[in-house]
């Protein structure tokens, strides 16, 4: 059979023989011939390839063709479109396709399943991609957990990076007609979004109360590095710049935004305090760090600019762990995780598949 014209009529015939019509009754309710009946099952079942079979019976045709095609003719019962109604992708594709069997297909789908598995398992409300968001000139870094995060004409984009494989698609067409668990993927993917759109947004604020309540920058301006003065640095006997370049004080705001955030994520509802020490170097510069993790740098300033940074953090970390949004973020974070417990399983038992065929 030559590649159909119309794949719509061609998905209805095949929903309504699976749903119990004889040749006879699709031929009569879808106006074709009978032969034409059988020459549709046989094109689906062996003369097209597997992935072209998984696009023609996508979940979003089927409903489709359902909506125009089927529910609009008179021949169709109430019964009859019940029956329509249960025929999901896997229905057609067990039925038809030999080529269905999950275990000979695992391996080719491994290197996907391994990627999204290790995203799923690791989306957290403390992403540090949700760090990355402002304008700095560079591209969107991947996470641990897989999310790429970037703003397009003032709208927030979240990825994971999974998404960017052009496989991806059959990909999920694939596990949607597998399991069918991933028929509410679509519904957990865009709670995923909703929970990084609220965590960028509170991130953004702190950020915004951190550097008013601070008076110093949000971080170390990129070439703060070439930043001394050259009067100051001695010439070597060929004119050029010798000796070593003398410190650069710059007061600046490292990871204090995403301390306080994560703090508040960490101690919500809680009456823990941050406990912040300041270190001195030789330099005269100062550091804010937190007791337990003197490598972790905050803030870099003067001795009074850092203690000032210590209080406005230590108040900043103590607010926002009491507020109802931190709550609604912590609560969602936990609802994602749980909702994709099934997701994981799924996943696993493909990549066990593999591994103990390979």
């Amino acid at each position: 059979m030559e590649a159909p014209s119309n794949i719509d009529k061609c998905l209805a015939i095949l929903v309504l023989r699976r749903a119990g019509c004889s040749q006879d009754d699709v031929s009569s309710i879808m106006h074709c011939a009978k032969s034409r009946v059988g020459e549709v099952e046989k094109w689906f079942s062996t003369e097209i390839s597997y992935s072209m079979a998984v696009e023609v019976c996508s979940e979003a045709a089927i409903k489709e063709v359902i909506s125009l095609d089927i529910i609009t003719s008179d021949e169709v019962h109430k019964g009859l479109l019940q029956k329509v109604e249960r025929i999901t992708p896997g229905v057609i594709l067990r039925h038809y396709r030999q080529d269905h069997l999950i275990r000979p297909r695992f391996q080719e789908i491994k290197d996907l399943a391994i990627q999204l598995h290790s995203s799923i398992s690791n989306i957290s409300a403390k992403d540090w991609s949700i760090w990355g968001l402002p304008d700095t000139g560079y591209p969107p870094q991947t996470s641990e957990a897989g999310l790429k995060l970037w703003m397009d004409r003032g709208e927030l984009v979240v990825k994971l990076s999974v998404e960017m494989d052009h496989l991806h698609p059959l990909f999920m067409a694939r596990m949607k007609a597998s399991f069918s668990e991933f028929g509410y993927y679509d519904r957990w993917r865009k709670s995923l979004d909703r929970l990084v759109y609220m965590c960028c947004a509170l991130a953004a604020e702190i950020r915004s109360k951190a550097k008013d309540e601070t008076n110093l920058l949000l971080d170390n301006p990129p070439g703060a590095v070439l930043s001394f003065n050259v009067s100051t640095w001695g010439a070597g006997e060929t004119g050029g710049l010798s000796g070593t370049p003398p410190a650069i004080r710059e007061s600046y705001l490292d990871n204090v935004s995403k301390y306080i955030y994560e703090f508040a994520v960490d101690n919500f509802a809680s009456e823990k305090q941050p406990n912040l020490e300041i270190l001195q170097e030789q330099s005269g510069n100062c550091w804010l760090v937190p007791a337990d993790a003197h490598n972790y740098h905050l803030a870099m300033g003067s001795l009074d600019e850092m203690e000032k940074c210590r209080e406005a953090t230590v108040s900043l970390a103590a607010r926002y762990a009491n507020d109802e949004r931190i709550g609604k973020i912590v609560a969602g974070a936990r609802k994602v995780r749980k909702d994709a417990v099934p997701y994981i399983t799924a996943l696993s038992s493909i990549i066990e598949e593999a591994a103990d065929g390979s």
